[in-house]
């Protein structure tokens, strides 16, 4: 047996492995660590509304850059904004 492995091009999935398919796409779907520092009211913020959408703040803060850095918008996001466009809501 080896002293040491190197697990750097290692894959972390969740739950059990199901397809060979599956361990292929968490490859691929790596992410890189790094540090940034943020306001404090932003992380404060971030943390709450990741609890109201029940993510982690680290996961919600990457899908809003992505959507602000690349213009990649969520398909939920797409469906809550034209179910809003369709279905307006009538003034009481």
């Amino acid at each position: 047996m080896k002293r040491n492995y190197d697990f750097s091009k290692g894959a972390v999935i969740k739950g059990p492995i199901k397809s060979k398919s599956q361990v292929e796409n968490a490859l691929k779907e790596q992410k890189t660590l790094t540090s940034i520092r943020l306001d404090s009211d932003i992380i404060a913020v971030a943390k709450q509304k990741a609890q109201d959408e029940g993510v982690g703040y680290l996961t919600w803060l990457n899908k809003k850059l992505r959507n602000a850095v690349l213009g990649e918008e969520a398909l939920e996001d797409r469906i809550e904004k034209l179910e809003k466009a369709v279905f307006k809501k009538k003034s009481s």
